[in-house]
């Protein structure tokens, strides 16, 4: 069903409590790798167990849609390539209401509520435990055929499954550093324990999007980076391999490579549908100008 609506992969993870050594959420807290982010500060418990987010909850499904381009933008400044098409949030919303009632129309009962990137929960770690890849050394989640251009969702439901996906234990980065030894600023680091940890103070990502200060720290190299960042992702074997799954077109392109030259009002109508719309225009301008550098 899952695929029939569009899905690239699906799998599904009974409900209970995400372990200290799967998700060292304190640690990061405590090590102050969040940044400004004081949400994630909040609902920690939550964040660990789904069923303290949704009453009666026995399973999650976990979602995957494949979203890597099958070209990119040219010049500077760039824009990371999972906000090329539309708002995430809204397609795969979308997509999962719609299996949803796929669901329902054979299980009348079906009790299900779905969740992208807005509640307490934690995607990466729940698509593993779903048996669907692992998290990467570069602290994204990996799919074996996708890479980490994925993105992820999950319907949380009181339904429970016949039988459970076994978490992945498949292949994974094994040796590999290349995302570490490419990061400009060096913002991809590990737990006490060996888990992958992102300092986000240091990440292009985090100070592209979620720092609303007026200017941009002074020794951050944004690499040409106006929104986002895919230089961890641009060198993982994984992602090289994957299959093109999102088709640019020439005019998304040009409008995407005219919006460092674009007004404001120009700028707000083009990023209504569009994960810019995590950022204001004066952010906007603001990237820009730390890009050009």
């Amino acid at each position: 069903m899952a695929l029939a609506v569009g899905f690239s992969d699906c799998g599904i993870a009974k409900a209970d409590t995400l372990s200290q050594e799967e998700y060292p959420l304190e640690e990061w807290l405590h090590s102050g790798y969040h940044a400004d982010m004081q949400y994630m500060e909040s609902n920690v418990a939550i964040r660990r167990d789904p069923r303290l987010l949704y009453d009666g909850a026995r399973s999650v499904i976990s979602l995957v849609v494949a979203y890597k381009p099958d070209r990119q933008m040219e010049g500077t400044p760039r824009i990371s390539q999972y906000a090329y098409g539309e708002d995430y949030h809204e397609l795969l919303k979308r997509m999962m209401y719609q299996l949803i009632a796929s669901i329902q129309e054979k299980y009348p009962d079906f009790d299900a509520r779905p969740f992208v990137d807005t509640a307490p929960i934690s995607d990466r770690h729940w698509a593993v435990r779903a048996g669907l890849g692992w998290i990467g050394r570069n602290t994204l989640f990996i799919h074996p055929l996708f890479g980490s251009y994925c993105y992820l969702g999950e319907i949380v439901t009181t339904a429970e499954a016949v039988c459970y996906d076994k978490p992945y234990h498949g292949q994974g980065c094994e040796g590999c550093r290349l995302c570490v030894n490419v990061c400009p600023n060096s913002a991809i680091t590990v737990s006490k324990i060996g888990v992958p940890m992102l300092d986000a103070r240091r990440c292009t990502s985090y100070n592209t999007i979620e720092n609303r200060d007026e200017t941009l720290p002074a020794d951050l190299n944004t690499r040409g980076y106006a929104f986002g960042c895919d230089i961890c992702q641009s060198v993982c074997p994984f992602n090289r391999q994957a299959p093109a799954a999102y088709h640019l077109d020439d005019e998304r392109k040009v409008q995407l490579e005219s919006l460092s030259s674009a007004d404001e009002s120009t700028f707000r109508r083009f990023s209504k549908h569009s994960a810019l719309n995590r950022i204001k225009y004066p952010q906007w301008q603001r990237n820009i100008q730390k890009a050009n550098e």
